[in-house]
């Protein structure tokens, strides 16, 4: 592994303080103190140059489990998102300490990151340009698949080019046994990270993307009967996904799981809608579930 480690992470996180959360709080000092960093160098991952430098920070609990799965959260691609999912998860780790061996907290580079997101967000625009008259398909409500399909092409391509990306480091940390659990755009990257390796067992979802990325879930195939995917949305969420409310959409996804539930009969999901919740951000509640899915 080409890993360097530093003593703690308090200098690299201290990015966070002064930044206010999707909550409109104040990010203060967050208790980093016993947390590592790790930064992966070119070395590792041989993607320096076009995706920036990954930083993702440890929290270990248990150093001698050699059965404890270890939790990989992954938030949307702002440093902002970052900060504020970290503060949600070390202010609950008490719902996660006794399953887990060890939390991980990736971290993007927000530069290189949101260019990926504009060059998307592009494309899209081209896509919902097109004649209406020629393209039936521009005419399918907003929320429908077929609509989305055709007109986030570019999204869906990202998300799987970055699902590929994410997964590679991951697997330079030398993960096995790895429950995934992302947030918002973080959740469209997770749900292509875990169809890409076998040492992805479970699926954590916190308010995620649009349910288009939710079919890449399809490509697990027999790993479904498997596989458990826990999804928390927030009441009070109305952080507005390219025309659809987040709290939309657990709507919008119940129809594709119960498909995949069909065709797959071991796989197993459930949804939470939190109430009010916490805006667009990663529930306390949810921690507790995914810390009692054993």
């Amino acid at each position: 592994m080409y890993i360097y480690i530093m003593p703690t992470a308090k200098d690299f996180i201290g990015k966070c303080s002064g930044l206010k959360n999707v909550m409109g709080s104040v990010i203060a000092d967050l208790p980093f103190g016993e947390w590592n960093l790790y930064e992966l160098d070119h070395n590792c991952t041989k993607v320096i140059d076009k995706y920036g430098i990954f930083n993702i920070i440890e929290k270990v609990f248990d150093k001698e489990s050699t059965t404890k799965p270890v939790l990989v959260a992954m938030a949307g691609y702002s440093l902002k998102s970052f900060c504020g999912s970290s503060q949600i998860i070390m202010e609950n780790l008490g719902y996660l300490n006794r399953k887990y061996k060890a939390i991980y907290v990736l971290c993007y580079d927000e530069e290189k990151f949101k260019e990926f997101q504009n060059r998307s967000a592009e494309k899209r625009d081209v896509q919902k340009a097109l004649s209406k008259e020629k393209n039936p398909i521009l005419n399918r409500p907003i929320e429908s698949l077929e609509y989305r399909e055709f007109v986030f092409k570019g999204e869906i391509a990202m998300y799987e080019e970055l699902g590929i990306i994410c997964d590679k480091v991951i697997r330079c940390l030398g993960l096995t046994n790895v429950h995934l659990l992302g947030k918002s755009a973080g959740g469209g990257t997770a749900m292509n990270i875990v169809c890409t390796n076998p040492i992805y067992t479970r699926l954590y979802l916190a308010v995620p993307a649009h349910p288009t990325y939710c079919k890449s879930l399809e490509l697990l195939g027999e790993r479904l009967n498997e596989m458990k995917v826990i999804i928390g949305w927030n009441e009070n969420d109305e952080m507005n996904l390219a025309g659809v409310n987040s709290n939309r959409n657990m709507e919008l996804y119940e129809p594709i799981l119960v498909k995949l539930k069909g065709r797959y009969p071991g796989f197993q999901y459930t949804q939470h809608r939190f109430k009010p919740g916490n805006f667009h951000e990663i529930n306390p509640e949810l921690l507790k579930v995914i810390g009692e899915d054993l």
